[in-house]
């Protein structure tokens, strides 16, 4: 049995907001998301088919950092907090380390372009 649940999102309707705390991510599996910047409301990314989105903020156990919209009817894969960790248990230390190493650099990166 799968960790994710399919979850659909109407047009225009919010996956998450900036603020909120990160409880879910998500990869998309039919349609596209907008990532809107928490600061200007402006979109700064367009995920499709295929792209994940909210680990990060998932991972460091923290808020989210900008708002998730469908831009289209929208089908995704869902996976709780509870169930990634539950997932990541399962692996060996090493690769939860290396696993968080990654995490800090893209959370520094995501830092960098808010700021531009």
């Amino acid at each position: 049995m799968s960790a994710f649940a399919e979850v659909s999102f109407a047009a225009g309707a919010h996956l998450f907001e900036a603020g909120q705390a990160a409880d879910k991510l998500y990869i998309i599996k039919q349609g596209s998301v907008e990532l809107l910047d928490s600061r200007s409301g402006q979109i700064f990314a367009t995920l499709s088919a295929g792209q994940p989105f909210g680990e990060q903020a998932v991972l460091s156990g923290g808020v989210r950092s900008a708002t998730a919209r469908a831009k289209e009817d929208t089908v995704c894969m869902e996976l709780t907090a509870t169930g990634l960790q539950q997932v990541l248990e399962k692996e060996n230390e090493m690769s939860r380390i290396v696993f968080r190493a990654l995490l800090l650099q893209l959370y520094m990166a995501n830092q960098l372009r808010h700021k531009g």
